[in-house]
């Protein structure tokens, strides 16, 4: 089974590694980084290929490097992943 703390600690760990992030927790940094990559997945074709992984379009591409900026940025706070996923889940499903 896929464990999505796990899976965001290395996806922050990446980002440190790549100079993405710092070590300090920034919310200005953070919106700056998903809408960077939400300006991407704009830009990106539903049925051109992406350039680093073929078998996906560009906007599918995008869009993994969307989920995988936000599951940087839970795990900078120290957050549960799973656990607020989770949660938020069973709040829209019983939202009006």
């Amino acid at each position: 089974m896929i464990n999505l703390n796990n899976i965001a600690a290395l996806c922050a760990e990446n980002a440190k590694k790549r100079g993405k992030v710092g070590y300090d927790v920034s919310h200005l940094l953070s919106w700056w980084g998903i809408r960077n990559e939400l300006s991407e997945f704009d830009r990106a074709s539903e049925t051109e290929p992406s350039e680093h992984i073929p078998e996906y379009t560009e906007a599918q591409e995008e869009l993994a490097d969307i989920l995988i900026t936000c599951l940087t940025e839970l795990h900078r706070r120290n957050v549960d992943v799973e656990a607020i996923i989770t949660k938020k889940l069973e709040f829209n499903q019983n939202r009006k």
